[in-house]
């Protein structure tokens, strides 16, 4: 990961300020965002778009939000950090706060959990200590191997979502570290989402039942 040293000294301040020194050190992507100065604000496009000329403005940082809810076919985008965000649009905003504001809707809590990395803060809980506080229909993830959460990592995770997975699968593990790309802030998985808790009780469900 692209780490200047002043980074981790501006993220012992507020998110805004360590957004505000990433873009003075050249960062300038997040996810399949990418954003730049332009003026006295700031413009955001889909990485893919840089050489298109006929994408549709928007201004208001809250249409963010709005671009991040379905994909290119129109399909509802349950994982705001799935590789299939909407293409075809630039959102023009007039401020940092606005920059940070869109970031935030495109990519919930992103710059919250990259912040908390850059300051050594325990972020991230082993899949196993997760799968042991399920209730429910759940409580059965508990029974998950090892080899079988690996499974689910390739064949769910890798391919469905960009972010880097920063929870072991065993209690006593090393945590994963993050892969270094230039100017990019990374997108962080601090715990396992519901998607893969789900995935999880039907494996083990489909094992018991044999």
């Amino acid at each position: 990961m692209n780490s200047p040293s002043n980074l981790p000294f501006i993220a012992s301040s507020t998110i805004r300020h360590l957004l505000e020194a990433a873009v003075a050190e050249g960062y300038n992507k997040i996810g399949q965002a990418v954003f730049r100065a332009d003026g006295e604000g700031f413009l955001i496009y889909h990485a893919d778009d840089a050489e298109r000329n006929d994408l549709e403005i928007f201004h208001n940082p809250h249409d963010a939000a709005a671009i991040a809810i379905h994909d290119d076919d129109g399909n509802y985008r349950p994982l705001k950090t799935g590789p299939n965000l909407k293409h075809g649009w630039l959102l023009r905003v007039g401020s940092l706060a606005d920059l940070h504001l869109a970031l935030d809707l495109l990519y919930p809590a992103a710059l919250a959990n990259w912040r908390a990395l850059l300051r050594n803060e325990k972020i991230a809980s082993p899949l196993r200590d997760t799968v042991s506080r399920q209730t429910g229909m759940y409580r059965v993830t508990g029974l998950i191997t090892d080899d079988e959460a690996e499974g689910i990592v390739d064949s769910l995770c890798r391919p469905g979502c960009l972010r880097h997975i920063q929870w072991p699968i065993a209690s006593d593990a090393q945590h994963p570290g993050v892969p270094s790309k230039v100017n990019e802030i990374p997108l962080l998985c601090i715990d396992a989402c519901s998607l893969l808790i789900a995935e999880a009780r039907r494996v083990v469900k489909a094992r018991l039942s044999k």
